[in-house]
């Protein structure tokens, strides 16, 4: 019962492929597994413009009016950014926020946040946040505007490529593995606001609740309701079993001292972002979620387990149980979704980079 882009279970779907205009910008660190050439950029918007950041730094912009089948015509953008590794970016009100990787030295990456007014010329970054320490590998870096305190929550991921389990999640002293807010107001007051993440991928506020996705180990991605102070388990517990072979002596325990997830998906999909969509324009998706997903299925796996999926998320009332998932498979690897304000939607693809445009419905 696998349904493809435009059909759903429920309704069809109006959508575009939309080609950038930049070939092979920057490449994904996933590209080698994959064997094949990706780009991995993230996208917002600003009243009539969409703005994009592929992850080396480069930036863009284009006109909504003006994307079309024919391509996404983009314009560049000066920045001042130098030596990062793009992991997100947010647009708020007239400002835009970076977060990323800052490379020292060879031995040394530091995650960061740097803040600039929106510019069709150039963008004048000043970097408003930075955590100490070094680092060899940062992932995560995913932000969220909170309008209850004018701050941004940040995530931050352990590190996944040592040969042993990383415990900085579990470290109050350590800002990996966390959720961070920052008080834009004052950006030197910032405080862990929730700790034992392995990889968040993904993060959307939906009035007063936080969700986050969440790569798990081998299976195990999770969608979190995240709760201020709460400690999410990860390298003690997780739904999915270590890549070592003595699999079984690793986090398959009780969740009983840390929260539960709202949902792990067992096989993984290769979690990505998440969106909340309040608008009325598909208006048989007001109040969902939807989740990306990276996982690069072939074959009967494929079709078992689709990944390279959008996933529609059906929750309850109080927004703290899903009731259902519809998966809805595109075949390209999603890292990111934008949601206009008159209810388009744009996702962004990896593979042969380009942009999904979603506007409408018909049975």
């Amino acid at each position: 019962n696998t349904k493809f882009l435009p059909e759903t279970q429920f309704v069809n779907l109006s959508f575009k492929k939309i080609k950038t205009n930049i070939q092979n910008s920057n490449i994904s660190g996933y590209a080698n597994f994959l064997k094949k050439k990706t780009s991995t950029f993230y996208i917002d918007t600003y009243k009539d413009n969409l703005f994009l950041f592929y992850k080396n730094g480069e930036s863009y912009y284009s006109n909504i009016d003006g994307i079309n089948e024919s391509g996404l015509n983009l314009n560049k953008i000066k920045n001042n950014l130098k030596n990062i590794s793009i992991s997100d970016i947010l647009i708020n009100n007239s400002k835009i926020y970076v977060t990323g990787s800052l490379k020292i030295d060879e031995n040394c990456n530091k995650f960061s946040v740097y803040e600039s007014n929106i510019d069709f010329k150039i963008f004048e970054f000043t970097e408003i946040f930075q955590d100490p320490n070094c680092y060899g590998f940062i992932q995560g870096g995913r932000v969220q505007y909170h309008s209850k305190d004018n701050s941004i929550l940040v995530s931050t991921a352990a590190d996944i490529l040592k040969n042993q389990i990383d415990q900085k999640p579990q470290d109050v002293n350590s800002l990996m593995g966390k959720i961070i807010k920052i008080n834009l107001d004052n950006v030197r007051d910032y405080e862990i606001y929730s700790s034992g993440h392995r990889n968040p991928q993904g993060i959307t506020k939906v009035k007063e609740k936080i969700f986050a996705t969440e790569h798990g180990p081998r299976g195990g991605d999770e969608i979190n309701l995240i709760i201020e102070n709460k400690n999410y388990g990860w390298p003690i517990v997780a739904y999915g079993p270590t890549y070592k072979k003595d699999y079984k002596k690793y986090f398959l325990k009780s969740h009983k001292s840390f929260e539960e997830p709202l949902l792990a998906f067992a096989p993984s999909i290769g979690i990505s972002d998440i969106e909340y969509y309040d608008k009325k324009l598909l208006n048989r998706w007001t109040g969902d979620l939807l989740v990306a997903s990276m996982k690069n299925n072939t074959g009967m796996t494929q079709l078992l387990n689709p990944g390279l999926s959008l996933y529609r998320i059906k929750i309850n009332k109080d927004k703290d149980k899903i009731i259902y998932q519809e998966k809805i498979f595109i075949g390209d690897r999603i890292r990111d979704i934008e949601i206009l304000d008159n209810g388009l939607i744009f996702i962004v693809t990896e593979e042969d980079p380009s942009i999904y445009k979603i506007n409408k419905f018909w049975l």
